[in-house]
């Protein structure tokens, strides 16, 4: 519902910001929606340690033996992070996503015996994003907008017109992020080049998601603290101009 208020000795009505539709005060919320540090490390960690260990046993072992040791000690370093959590009486949702998407990275390279393979799931993923997010904004339900309802229980921005042109925006945006992780990646999985695919998985991951988190939050503040028009504000315009 748009809330008015009369310009005293006027009669020309100017908007407020909707009170359901409240700048976040931090991004806390969101970040903690990714996993925060720990998250970084959980999904992080083994994808590095199986790149490590394939470039370095690659050099005195047949390329078999190379991605079985780099998938051992992938696996090994997954299971370490869930009984480090367990041991700290820490959450296990994000070690355990971690460790889910590692097994099927694994089977992944395990099935193409090659290194490369461990990344491809990503990939799949990344581009399923790319539809899904460009998808909503299309059909008018961007799902910037809804995340964004659920993480601060803001679920009347659809009645802000700004709001829903930002979010819809947003998850065009967001759609963009994941098609650049999508697209560097199929080329370095193209060129064969493992240890630049973990690099690229890396850099595109999470500097790249808390940019865009830190950009779409910073819009959202700055169209809530605007006035929000009313029908009738043409008229003030009019006497701006």
């Amino acid at each position: 519902m748009n809330l008015t208020e009369t310009l005293p000795g006027t009669g020309i009505i100017r908007g407020r910001p909707f009170p359901a539709a409240a700048p976040p005060a931090a991004a806390s919320p969101a970040i903690a929606a990714l996993g925060g540090k720990r998250g970084l490390a959980d999904g992080g960690l083994p994808p590095l340690v199986f790149v490590i260990v394939h470039a370095l046993a690659g050099g005195h072992a047949t390329r078999p033996i190379a991605l079985t040791m780099a998938v051992g000690a992938a696996a090994a370093t997954g299971l370490a992070i869930v009984l480090l959590r367990l041991r700290h009486k820490q959450h296990l949702r994000q070690a355990l996503g971690g460790l889910a998407g590692l097994a099927v990275a694994v089977l992944f390279a395990v099935a193409s015996g090659e290194a490369r393979g461990f990344f491809l799931p990503g990939i799949y993923v990344d581009a399923a994003y790319v539809m899904i997010f460009a998808g909503s904004a299309a059909i008018g339900r961007p799902l910037v907008g809804t995340l964004y309802g659920l993480l601060y229980r803001q679920s009347q921005w659809r009645d802000d017109p700004r709001l829903r042109r930002l979010f819809s925006l947003a998850s065009i945006g967001w759609s963009a992020v994941y098609a650049l992780r999508a697209g560097v990646q199929t080329y370095l999985y193209q060129e064969d080049l493992p240890g630049l695919l973990a690099t690229a998985k890396l850099l595109l991951g999470w500097p790249l998601t808390l940019a865009a988190v830190a950009l779409t939050l910073a819009a959202v503040r700055r169209a809530t603290h605007r006035p929000h028009p009313a029908g009738t504000t043409s008229e003030l315009q009019n006497r701006r101009r």
